[in-house]
């Protein structure tokens, strides 16, 4: 089953039947998953302040077997959540050369767009395609690393003429770009950060205008997938390991080549007219010197 559907089935399945000690714990895991993954049971208990029999109850009620297999699991839906000095020393005591550090690093993304391919269905890929071409407008937003496929996306859009506002990446001033939000456009939200107080607010503001809102990530909580239209769980390399943008970039690649082929003539068409009009301006700028 897909991780990102795996773990957020479980929650939605049996959270209702969790004590409230169990469901403090949840809280604790979902807030810490990067600790998670490397407790011990009694280790989580007292970081969680709570016993350890809680524990074994909640992974078991949960359905896991083991707290291995819990663990595991919060590893791959939380992808993201790394810990920058562990990860560097697992990366220094893992490898003794270059050789070695290069394959590791291609076997992570080489997985990670693996789980990309089982998450990702044309299905859902369309639909994001007929979301963003039905819209006014596509507002797009990623703090922190999550800048590079969002700038990227709204660079390209703009040579479809699909209009794209990039939002900057100071929170402060996050209401006042959104404020012209309306419910005849789209926001579109990378969240590749550890840091997710915006998070929410962006995504709230959008649905009380009425914005269709889209997020794609790596890690989130099923708070923020329930107050989003539609989720696109993209992986991002693995928990012990530096993580690289790769997969993300991939996706936005992917959805823009998507977009060319169910747009076809349509998207042809207006590539031709910005070559011309390409053309035109630069024989502009060379008149002028």
């Amino acid at each position: 089953m897909d991780v990102k559907l795996d773990w957020l089935d479980r929650l939605r399945r049996f959270e209702n039947d969790l004590s409230r000690a169990e469901s403090d714990l949840l809280r604790f895991v979902n807030a810490n998953p990067e600790k998670v993954s490397l407790l011990t049971q009694r280790e989580l208990a007292v970081a969680a302040d709570v016993s350890k029999p809680v524990v074994i109850s909640l992974f078991r009620k949960l359905g896991y077997s083991t707290h291995r297999e819990f663990q595991h699991s919060v590893e791959e839906f939380f992808s993201t959540h790394i810990d920058s000095y562990r990860a560097s020393q697992h990366i220094r005591n893992q490898f003794e050369t270059l050789e070695e550090l290069i394959s590791e690093a291609i076997q992570v993304d080489t997985r990670s767009l693996e789980r990309l391919s089982q998450s990702l269905s044309p299905d859902t890929l369309g639909a994001m395609v007929e979301a963003i071409t039905s819209h006014e407008r596509v507002w797009i937003i990623g703090p922190g690393t999550a800048m590079y496929p969002a700038h990227y996306l709204s660079q390209r859009l703009r040579r479809y003429q699909i209009a794209s506002v990039l939002i900057g990446q100071d929170s402060s001033h996050h209401l006042d770009e959104l404020f012209p939000i309306t419910e005849r456009d789209l926001l579109l939200v990378f969240h590749y950060t550890d840091r997710n107080e915006w998070l929410l607010p962006v995504l709230q503001f959008a649905g009380e205008r009425g914005a269709f809102r889209m997020l794609v990530s790596a890690t989130i909580h099923p708070s923020y997938i329930d107050e989003s239209d539609d989720f696109v769980h993209v992986p991002r390399g693995e928990l012990h390991f530096k993580n690289s943008m790769a997969v993300p970039m991939a996706f936005t690649n992917l959805l823009l080549l998507a977009l060319e082929i169910a747009r076809g003539e349509d998207v042809r068409e207006r590539l031709k007219n910005l070559e011309t009009a390409r053309d035109a301006w630069n024989t502009a700028l060379r008149d002028k010197k």
